[in-house]
């Protein structure tokens, strides 16, 4: 996971300031990768054949009466038979392949979920291994015209072994045929395209139409990759580690959004991500007064609620957040004076470990009315850990939205609950790529929420290209097609922190959010020249950077402060009208003048007065 976990320090909160350290380390706790194996105790086993009967017939499946079959063995591969055996042509096989009853290993037809239809393509592996072949494309061709030409969800189910080798390059090219079919679907239908791994997906099919689809999932015990492990250890010459290439493994370097853990759970998966993702009427009641919240505020000093329950890889859904603590989180401080140092120190401690402030998660369960998570946490004992950048779809009443950003993970220290900020590695930046593709394909407004003290400083996260791709997602951000949302929930910390914080249409703080070009004690350490600065020298930087919200504002740097209370519930609240408010003006904005208003906005990002003084003078002639 791209997430640092921690070493259960049950030092007091209030004694953690003295060792935040650097950028991306911001209780001292060392950095630990997350292991794959202590997450794989309910893994489930798949029967592939039985699983897809079932998801069929879950969904209603009707199959199209179409059935093919090749004319003509044009390769001619043969096996030899060995002693006393004969020798088997591709007929030969097909032939004995069609004794399970099967014509082909693709199949496809309408479907629906929750009464929504849509168009299922199923690769079979009781057939042939479910290798892709001519007639396999032919198939998903066809029913990639079905879904467009009924503007229909394209549902793709694999499970395959690679390309067949009985139809060598012809087979092959099925790859390129089925990024063009799943190409011509997304221009023309503005709907989520969903590959469902199921069983096994190795070779041709994984490095072709799963991953051009707009969202991948997967039931648990599925294993996916292009090389299988026989492929790699004839390689490299060692055996593969057990479940290296997981659905589970696979889920944590971020090669696929959501595993969930059975048929059942991924039907109703399917039915929510199209219920909330689906497009809203043409011109949808929404104005700034329209109350669409339905969660009411029952006590001032209401709690999240943080359950730490047994290991594994848990989700997507929302845990309930409500009724009685479990866990006490840390202290929740009242809003103090900015002006002075140790208040400015404290405020800062606050937002890295203070587990009651809300989060992406939080704001997407509280401050819309529905909506449906693309990603798990993975729990070990006393930590839950996200991926470091999230998705989620999210209705404001009958308008989707993307909502995008960091995610902080949680550690229990004692009897208190602390906040890990976020630190997004590589695979998260390409994740939050992916998902903004997804968004403005489906003409979704985007909210981003940001709360991280910066990118993983590793030296692996830059040889694997991390300063591109913050520049890309910066990019990506200011030139999303449809309304943008900023909101800063706690820190925004150095360049990482602007890759999910795009300077767009309308951006908001908190009120006890803080930005800066690096985390406090790291500017500290460049501006004192040290690589262990003092309490006194990073409060002293803090007092001096004017790195609050309210600074911000009065900077014209962002648009609004959006007020925070001790209860996350009322500020979530305040973010689901300030989020509503500003998405009814921004609609009102033809493209071309969001763009146009847009472009000027990111021009005029000076804060700084700049005076002209004249032309320069001009250079010395150089002596001959």
């Amino acid at each position: 996971m791209p997430d640092s976990a921690g070493t259960g320090d049950e030092r007091p909160i209030e004694d953690l300031d003295a060792t935040l350290f650097g950028e991306g380390y911001p209780v001292g706790l060392p950095v630990h990768e997350v292991a794959v194996e202590p997450h794989l105790r309910n893994r489930r086993t798949v029967h592939i054949p039985a699983q897809l009967q079932l998801l069929q017939e879950l969904v209603h499946f009707k199959p199209s009466h179409s059935r093919w079959r090749i004319t003509k063995d044009l390769v001619g591969l043969v096996r030899r038979g060995h002693a006393g055996e004969k020798d088997e042509s591709y007929f030969d096989k097909l032939r004995r392949e069609a004794r399970h009853g099967k014509s082909e290993s693709s199949t496809y037809g309408t479907a629906t979920l929750e009464g929504r239809p849509v168009v299922l393509y199923a690769m079979n592996w009781d057939f042939f291994a479910g290798s892709l072949g001519v007639i396999s494309g032919e198939v998903f061709q066809q029913a990639a015209d079905l879904a467009t030409s009924r503007h229909l969800p394209l549902v793709a189910v694999y499970a395959s072994s690679g390309v067949r080798q009985h139809e060598n390059f012809a087979g092959l090219t099925q790859m390129t045929r089925m990024v063009e079919a799943i190409r011509l679907y997304k221009e023309r239908v503005a709907l989520p395209h969903v590959a469902v791994l199921l069983g096994n997906v190795w070779g041709g099919v994984s490095a072709s139409a799963v991953p051009n689809a707009d969202i991948i999932v997967a039931t648990s015990g599925t294993n996916f990759g292009f090389a299988g492990p026989n492929v790699i250890e004839a390689f490299e010459g060692t055996a593969v580690p057990s479940a290296s290439q997981s659905a589970e493994a696979n889920l944590m370097d971020r090669n696929i959004d959501a595993v969930l853990s059975d048929v059942a759970e991924l039907v109703d998966y399917l039915a929510r991500l199209y219920a909330v993702s689906a497009p809203a009427d043409k011109r949808p009641e929404l104005t700034k007064e329209t109350e669409t919240l339905i969660h009411n505020v029952t006590a001032v000093d209401q709690r999240r609620v943080f359950s730490f329950g047994t290991a594994g890889i848990h989700g997507p859904r929302f845990d309930d957040v409500t009724g009685a603590p479990d866990l006490v989180p840390a202290a929740r401080r009242p809003p103090v004076p900015t002006e002075r140092a140790d208040a400015l120190l404290e405020q800062y401690q606050d937002l890295i470990v203070d587990a009651n402030r809300v989060d992406l998660e939080f704001l997407v369960r509280y401050a819309f009315t529905e909506s449906v998570a693309l990603y798990n946490h993975v729990q070990e004992p006393g930590v839950r850990h996200y991926p470091a950048i999230v998705t989620a779809f999210a209705r404001l009443g009958p308008q989707p939205f993307l909502v995008v950003g960091t995610q902080p993970s949680y550690q229990r220290v004692g009897d208190a609950v602390i906040k890990r900020p976020a630190n997004p590695g590589p695979e998260d930046f390409a994740h939050l790529h992916r998902s903004l593709e997804v968004g403005a394909r489906l003409g979704l407004p985007a909210l981003f929420v940001t709360d991280t003290l910066g990118a993983k400083p590793t030296l692996e996260s830059e040889r694997r290209g991390q300063s591109r791709l913050i520049a890309r997602s910066i990019l990506r951000g200011i030139d999303y097609p449809n309304p943008v949302i900023s909101l800063v929930a706690g820190a925004l910390g150095s360049g990482g922190g602007l890759a999910t914080t795009p300077m767009a249409d309308h951006v908001m703080m908190l009120e006890r959010a803080m930005a800066y070009v690096a985390e406090p004690r790291s500017a500290a350490s460049i501006l004192y020249k040290t690589p262990s600065p003092t309490r006194d020298q990073v409060k002293m930087t803090l007092a001096t950077m004017r790195s609050t919200a309210a600074d911000q504002l009065e900077f014209g740097l962002i648009d609004e402060v959006v007020p925070e209370d001790p209860n996350p519930f009322v500020t979530a609240e305040n973010v689901h009208r300030a989020v509503l408010a500003a998405f009814v003006d921004l609609r009102e904005l033809s493209a071309r003048r969001l763009r146009s208003r847009r472009h000027d906005r990111i021009q005029a990002l000076r804060a700084f007065d700049i005076i002209d003084e004249g032309e320069a003078e001009p250079a010395a002639e150089p002596e001959r």
